[in-house]
């Protein structure tokens, strides 16, 4: 007998992926061959390294990273109480969230919320096929597909 799955949404995301990390070697690879196409001295090109060190690690720590996004209960609007287990620069936090719209390619799925707790913000993120299992992909492009239908 299979065990019988949740309805809801309560998907843990891993957080890195390494779609999101082939993009970036790609990104530096070309910025590498353009700068190697320059005709610079060998303190420009160390500048450069330098700016683009301090640049990478600022967009790494400062980020918020989810961990795990859980849908609200069936009796509730699929739009409102979504909670969200963000890891910070200093900890991990639990917001709580209003869906305002999800879309989805083949590789990718994006959810773009408005926090309500801790403090109000926007909040968008993006969730690549190799950051959750198969099933849990599944269930994010339903729901991506069951939004894009609402809003046609």
């Amino acid at each position: 007998m299979t065990p019988l799955t949740s309805l809801r949404i309560d998907t843990a995301i891993k957080p890195i992926s390494y779609l999101y990390l082939l993009f970036y070697i790609i990104l530096a690879s070309v910025i590498i061959v353009l700068a190697g196409l320059a005709s610079l001295t060998l303190w420009q090109y160390v500048l450069i390294l330098i700016i683009s060190a301090a640049v990478i690690v600022y967009l790494a720590l400062s980020r918020p990273i989810l961990l795990h996004l859980s849908q609200p209960p069936l009796d509730k609007s699929l739009y409102r109480d979504w909670q969200l287990l963000i890891r910070t620069g200093r900890a991990d936090d639990l917001w709580q969230a209003q869906l305002k719209a999800v879309t989805h390619s083949r590789w990718v799925v994006c959810f773009d919320f408005n926090i309500v707790e801790p403090y109000q913000r926007r909040f968008s993120v993006a969730i690549f096929r190799d950051q959750v299992n198969t099933d849990q992909w599944r269930e994010l492009t339903v729901l991506a597909n069951m939004i894009a239908s609402k809003t046609v």
